[in-house]
């Protein structure tokens, strides 16, 4: 077990290595797909629900939504119970783009996965998961708090 981290660092290096080679022809990379597949899956999703799915800095999800919106992925609209806010909805670019991504990202994870039986994946999956939530959990405890 003492090369966990190893081994998680290579594999998320190499899958964004692997999805930013198959996404450039459609003009995306790895940091960018997510929110593609999300916006098209629930539509009129804030910026701060982003906040919450992925776990990164507020400032990554504006910068990545504005770049999306430049490309003609996504638009963003007032939020009609929050003013101050914006809802975000694919555009038709984003809905044609999504198939292609939805099958790019099943043939990567079947390629890792490959050889593994379905209840060991289930369970890799999960173990991954609590592993994940447990390094956001310790990292926001961590944060120093700022006084006001």
């Amino acid at each position: 077990m003492d090369d966990f981290i190893k081994w998680v660092s290579i594999t998320s290096r190499h899958t964004a290595m692997h999805m930013d080679r198959v996404l450039a022809p459609y003009g995306l990379n790895a940091s960018q797909y997510m929110y593609i597949v999300r916006v098209c899956e629930q539509p009129g999703l804030t910026q701060d629900r982003f906040l919450q799915m992925f776990y990164i800095h507020p400032s990554n999800v504006t910068r990545a939504i504005l770049a999306l919106e430049k490309q003609g992925f996504l638009e963003r609209r007032c939020n009609p119970k929050d003013r101050r806010t914006f809802c975000v909805y694919p555009t038709q670019k984003a809905l044609d783009v999504y198939p292609a991504i939805t099958r790019l990202r099943r043939e990567w994870q079947d390629t890792m996965l490959a050889g593994l039986a379905p209840d060991t994946r289930a369970q890799l999956q999960d173990a991954l998961r609590d592993a994940a939530l447990r390094a956001v959990a310790e990292n926001e405890e961590e944060e120093p708090q700022h006084d006001q």
